[in-house]
């Protein structure tokens, strides 16, 4: 199983992530939150399943592939596909979404409980977190956050690979704006401090290799004295 670390630049894509979850190369933190991002991007799902079936059908015939952090998902179906004639599998249905927010049901079943009943913790200028212990393990973080309308995380950095699945609501930050179903990755060159939009709250599930590195003044001074 590969870490999640990216090359330096640029950052790596969804198209990635997916490749690598449907080799089964990802932490299971990373591959709940794929899971997460398959159901609330159903449009997704059939490159999945051909490169897990297209892949477990020629394990012992085909030529290793390599996955790196330019590598996207299609990439990888059209080197399988020179070694396969398997017929792609049919796309599995769209999430329901209502207009109560929940969870995608590959992460309520991981976190065991609805956002409604999620004890947050506060972390500061409007920001509040929950961490996911269970699927913590090889040093990888994993936590909910809920930045409420307008609001912001403190500006940090990363060491190591981010991965940011927004469930509800929408932030901005310097890569652009994400909302429900959106994923974000930012490698540890990126310094950035996403503010929630106004109007909804905004919930993410977020995994990191390591605790977030606040950078901003205020930041390094309260890390400091932590």
């Amino acid at each position: 199983m590969t870490n999640l670390t990216a090359h330096k630049s640029p950052a790596p894509t969804a198209d990635w992530l997916v490749a690598q979850y449907a080799m089964g190369q990802l932490p299971r933190a990373a591959a709940v939150l794929t899971e997460a991002y398959l159901e609330m991007n159903p449009s997704m799902r059939p490159a999945a399943e051909r490169i897990e079936q297209i892949g477990g059908w020629s394990l012992e015939t085909a030529k290793p592939v390599a996955m790196r952090a330019g590598v996207s998902a299609s990439d990888v179906l059209t080197r399988l596909d020179q070694s396969s004639n398997v017929e792609p599998l049919a796309a599995a249905p769209a999430v329901e979404m209502s207009s109560a927010p929940r969870l995608p049901h590959s992460l309520l079943d991981a976190v065991g409980r609805p956002i409604a009943s999620i004890p947050w913790k506060w972390r500061g200028m409007g920001a509040y977190e929950y961490r996911v212990s269970d699927l913590e393990d090889e040093g990888i973080v994993a936590r909910l956050l809920r930045i409420e309308p307008g609001r912001a995380v403190p500006q940090h950095t990363h060491v190591g690979l981010e991965a940011t699945l927004v469930l509800t609501g929408a932030y901005v930050d310097e890569a652009g704006r994400f909302g429900p179903g959106d994923l974000e990755l930012a490698n540890d060159d990126v310094d950035h401090k996403p503010v929630a939009e106004r109007g909804e709250t905004c919930i993410c599930f977020a995994v990191t290799e390591s605790p977030m590195k606040l950078t901003g003044t205020i930041g390094r001074m309260f890390q400091s004295l932590l």
